[in-house]
């Protein structure tokens, strides 16, 4: 899929982002944006990360059905137990993703001028 090509998620996502920015002031869209962008990559990372739980599940089943009956108790305790702590992993941690509260805009700035100073700092040759 080429980024040209879009999916009904996008065009649902889009509408729904239009109706709220129609209610809103023009001086709130920046901040009506990027909460709507926020909100659907988070639920974007909880579909990805559920996907891969679902397939990491099924490719446990198959392997359990060819080698179990191959090995001892306690290789499939074993296994077992990590189909358990698969299970209980949350897709924030699947994925590494926190959902911490959002910088501020002095926060993010500061951010820019460290990175900035950093990049001056650097000799280039």
């Amino acid at each position: 899929m080429t980024t040209s090509e879009t999916w009904e998620v996008d065009r649902l996502a889009a509408a729904e982002l239009l109706a709220r920015l129609k209610e809103a002031p023009e001086g709130e869209w920046g901040t009506i944006a990027a909460e709507a962008i926020a909100s659907m990559r988070l639920h974007n990372y909880d579909w990805a990360a559920q996907r891969v739980r679902q397939s990491m599940l099924a490719t446990l089943e198959r392997e359990a059905d060819r080698t179990f009956r191959d090995r001892d108790a306690s290789w499939s305790d074993g296994f077992v137990h990590a189909e358990k702590c698969l299970l209980a992993t949350s897709t924030s941690d699947l994925l590494g993703v926190s959902s911490r509260p959002a910088r501020s805009k002095g926060q993010v700035l500061r951010a820019l001028l460290r990175s900035a100073r950093r990049q001056k700092s650097v000799p280039t040759t």
